[in-house]
Order: C-alpha cells, then structure tokens, then sequence
C-alpha cells in the first residue's frame, strides 16, 4: 500500500459539524431501505495509538503465547461461581475481556458519538484523538468457510457469541433435538472444556499462516455497560497481529478520523448535551464521580 492510499483512509474533522458529516457518512443501505451504517467505530485519545490488544501487549517480546489458553483456562476455573452461562468459549472470552483480562478481543461500538467520547474523554488538547471506522461488512465477505457458512444461514452481517459457538462447533458431533428444526443452530458440546484443544487446533500462532482475518461480534450483555456503550468486540486470528498495520492492508474497509486537540473539549461538551458521557457510559458511582469532575473541572480563560 502506498502513503497516498494511506492519506485517503485519514480524515480529519476541522469542527463538529464535519465530524457528524463523518461518522454518518454512508449509511443508508439499499438492500433494507434503511440508514444503518456497515461501519463499528472505536475511539482513541492520541491520533498515534495502535489497534494492540491486550494480550499483545501482556507477552510483549517473551514469546509465551501459551499464557493466552492458561489466563483463560483459570478465569474460568476461578470465575465459576460467578458466571450463570460458560457453555461458550466465546461468552468466557466476552467475560473475561470485560473484566481486564489480557484477551486478543478490542472493543468497538456500533456508535460513533461513543467512539468520539472516548477520543475526548481526557480532555487532552496537547495531542489529537482519533475514531476508527471499520466497515466489518467487507471484512466479514472474506471470512474463512466455516464463518460464511453460519452468516449466510442466519441472513446476518454481524455475529454474536451464539453464532461464533456454532462456527467453533462446527466439526464437531452434536446432539439433535425438537429445537433442531433444520436450523442447524443447535449446539450441546460445553467448548469451554475444549480451551486449550481449540487453541491448539484454530488460534495458537501459525509462522506460515497467510489467511490473517478479523471478526466482529457483538458480545452478550454482562451488564448496563455494555448496552449503553453499543459494545462491539473484534477478535483476530493470530494474537500477534497489529490491526492498525493489518487494515492499512485493506484501505477500503476502514476510515481514521482525527480529532484535532483543540477541539476536543468542545467536542466532550456537545457530547455531554446530547448525554453521551461517562455518567451514561458507565453507569455506576464512578461513572458518576468522572462526570461530575468532567463537567466541573474549572477551565482557564483565552
């Protein structure tokens, strides 16, 4: 990919009437007759921040992938008692990246005024924010077989953690049943039993491996948080890929629109008025607690 590629997947929103103009750009859909917009979004407060996760960064150079199945395989063990349903790996792995856990999950939202408040959310002026764009639709239209297979069947763009045990499942032997009906979509082998098995076979990190993909799916609603954030998790096939680096591969399937530094304090208000803040983001005493600081915090006269 060349820089002048590069620039066209860079925007940069001079006022917040441009920034509306971008985050709602192309969504109307002719197919459903509807706006709704094929983009999830994700927010950063430095313009220079990577798409890393969490479990990247928590091997770092020491090469220990292995820890990846092992933090997993005792979340679980230790969770038991506080997780009702863990018949999924792909439910513990929603769970666990919402707790902190070092997973290879990010997260997004369906929103892009979420997105944006967590570009402003410091209130930052030294450095430029940034929200991704991400067009999960074209990346799904290349996902591997067994991913197509259950999009198709489900007449769906977006999975969820109900679907993505069926892609997980999907050679395994299951037990059919009244709820059966032909869908196909009933599954009764506890994969979380599988973790390391499943790593093992689809997720550990392949030297030779090309076929690099990303999935999106929304993840099960935990809690308030995320419901009100429109929370979206990304998950990748190999953990030691940077999907910044990896989209700038695919310039078609993303945007990157900067938040000067200047205006991220305009932009934080105008997103508290339209209550998009942390008190809504986050509904609980410190969710309150940070929006009061936010709303507040004295600011020195030009």
């Amino acid at each position: 990919m060349t820089d002048d590629t590069d620039a066209q997947s860079i925007v940069r929103a001079e006022s917040w009437t441009e920034l509306q103009d971008l985050v709602t750009a192309e969504m109307w859909m002719p197919d459903i007759s509807r706006h709704r917009s094929p983009y999830v979004f994700r927010g950063v407060p430095h313009v220079d921040h990577t798409l890393e996760t969490s479990i990247n960064r928590f091997v770092g150079e020491s090469g220990k992938w292995n820890f990846e199945p092992l933090l997993l395989r005792n979340f679980a063990q230790y969770a038991a008692d506080e997780i009702d349903e863990s018949q999924s790996i792909w439910h513990l792995l929603s769970i666990a990246q919402h707790y902190g856990l070092p997973t290879r999950l990010l997260d997004w939202s369906f929103s892009p005024l979420v997105a944006a408040y967590f570009a402003t959310r410091t209130g930052d002026t030294d450095h430029d924010g940034a929200i991704w764009a991400v067009d999960y639709r074209q990346l799904h239209a290349d996902l591997p077989d067994s991913y197509q297979s259950v999009l198709e069947m489900t007449e769906t763009h977006m999975l969820d953690t109900h679907l993505l045990s069926n892609v997980t499942l999907d050679d395994e032997p299951r037990e059919s049943g009244p709820d059966d009906a032909g869908s196909g979509l009933t599954r009764t082998l506890d994969d979380v039993t599988r973790i390391d098995e499943l790593w093992q076979e689809l997720w550990a990190p392949d030297e030779g491996s090309e076929d690099e993909y990303v999935v999106f799916f929304r993840p099960p609603a935990i809690d308030d948080r995320i419901a009100n954030q429109s929370a979206v998790f990304s998950f990748q096939s190999d953990p030691r890929l940077l999907l910044d680096q990896w989209l700038a591969d695919h310039p078609d399937c993303y945007r990157k629109i900067v938040i000067p530094g200047e205006r991220k304090l305009e932009f934080r208000d105008k997103l508290d008025q339209m209550n998009v803040n942390h008190r809504t983001l986050f509904p609980d005493l410190e969710g309150l607690a940070t929006w009061l600081k936010q709303y507040y915090q004295p600011q020195s006269g030009e």
